[in-house]
C-alpha cells in the first residue's frame, strides 16, 4: 500500500495520503476531492559501485567476454 503525495486544487493544501486500491483521497484541511497526485522523490539510494567490472560484460555471469565486444565477442 503506497504513500502518494497529493495538492488539494481547492485549497491548495500539500498533503501525504496511503491509499488502498482505487481509493480517491480528499484533501484533510477542507475535504474537497479535488486533488492532483505530485512526483514524489524515490525512497531509496543504490549503494552499488555502478560500474562495468573489466574483464566481464555488464550482467554477464562468465569471465571470458572482453569490455568492448561483451557476449556477443564470448566464446564461453
Amino acid at each position: 500500500m503506497p504513500i502518494y503525495e497529493y495538492c488539494c486544487e481547492a485549497c491548495g493544501n500539500n498533503f501525504e495520503s496511503l491509499v488502498f486500491g482505487d481509493e480517491c483521497p480528499t484533501c484533510p484541511n477542507c475535504e474537497s476531492p479535488k486533488v492532483c497526485k505530485q512526483m514524489s522523490a524515490c525512497g531509496f539510494v543504490s549503494k552499488g559501485s555502478g560500474g562495468q567490472t573489466v574483464g566481464k560484460s555488464a550482467g554477464s555471469a562468465c569471465s571470458g567476454c572482453k569490455p568492448s565486444a561483451g557476449c556477443a565477442g564470448c566464446s564461453k
